[in-house]
């Protein structure tokens, strides 16, 4: 039987639409997110983590190898480093497979039905994919960044350059939330573009994801070469990704609202 969501919507009684209601919801729907990729995805960061410990500790026991008999450091080194960087770009990878799937799983999959079922809005079903998204993607790059530091010794470095650039730093990390957002947001408007298209699934959703990354890069190559101010940086880190978060969560609110049927 196909489903439309907006009628499953639209019988839901008035109250339904609390706004303290919906958040409360929102947070259920938010840590089910996080406890489904969580299986996956912790085991996988953690083992991101000792790989960097075991990478500079492998770096830092240089003398007692190079006395070993075998003297195997400089192909320890090696081994240890691409494992590193393997397994952090492997994260990176997995991530985005796990939630993708679990993005394509909640909305066209086996739980679609189920979760449009519920006495929930569209908006916070997406809002909660979006901040569980944004929770990995955080953690995903914190990871990185511990990992990295360890393994090749860079925290006093640094260190050092957080004292002299904080305030540049936590802007900075601000707006890579922002852009962070945005880029989810633009993913998740070709995953529901692409559901509605069967037919040129693949291709609709590489389209709209190199033309959505091509209209946000021309307006931030527009803003730049029209001023060079601070202000227009910061327009750049903040508001250029909020007005595309927003464009692109209300294209998917009507795509899931008024045009998706589940079976």
């Amino acid at each position: 039987m196909l489903t439309e969501t907006k009628n499953l919507e639209d019988n839901r009684p008035v109250n339904d639409f609390d706004l303290k209601l919906s958040f409360s919801r929102f947070f259920k729907l938010l840590k089910y997110e996080l406890a489904a990729s969580s299986k996956v995805l912790v085991p996988i960061y953690c083992a991101v983590l000792v790989i960097g410990v075991l990478t500079r500790f492998a770096v830092a026991n240089k003398v007692d190898f190079e006395s070993s008999s075998f003297s195997f450091y400089f192909e320890m080194k090696r081994i240890m480093e691409f494992l590193c960087f393997s397994l952090l770009t492997a994260a990176v990878c997995i991530s985005i497979v796990i939630l993708t799937g679990r993005f394509k799983k909640s909305f066209f999959g086996s739980e679609a039905y189920l979760n449009f079922s519920l006495p929930v809005g569209v908006s916070n079903h997406l809002a909660s994919k979006l901040v569980s998204c944004l929770i990995w993607g955080i953690a995903c790059t914190a990871v990185g960044l511990v990992s990295s530091l360890t393994a090749w010794n860079g925290w006093d470095d640094f260190l050092y350059w957080f004292e002299d650039e904080s305030v540049w730093i936590l802007h900075f990390g601000l707006g890579y939330i922002f852009w962070l957002a945005s880029v989810i947001l633009l993913f998740f408007l070709a995953m529901c573009t692409g559901h509605i298209v069967p037919k040129f699934k693949r291709v609709v959703e590489i389209l709209i994801v190199i033309v959505g990354l091509t209209v946000q890069g021309n307006v931030v190559s527009y803003v730049d070469n029209f001023s060079s101010s601070d202000a227009a940086g910061y327009f750049i880190l903040f508001v250029v990704p909020i007005i595309f978060s927003a464009i692109w969560f209300a294209i998917c609110y009507l795509i899931l609202r008024f045009k998706l049927d589940i079976e």
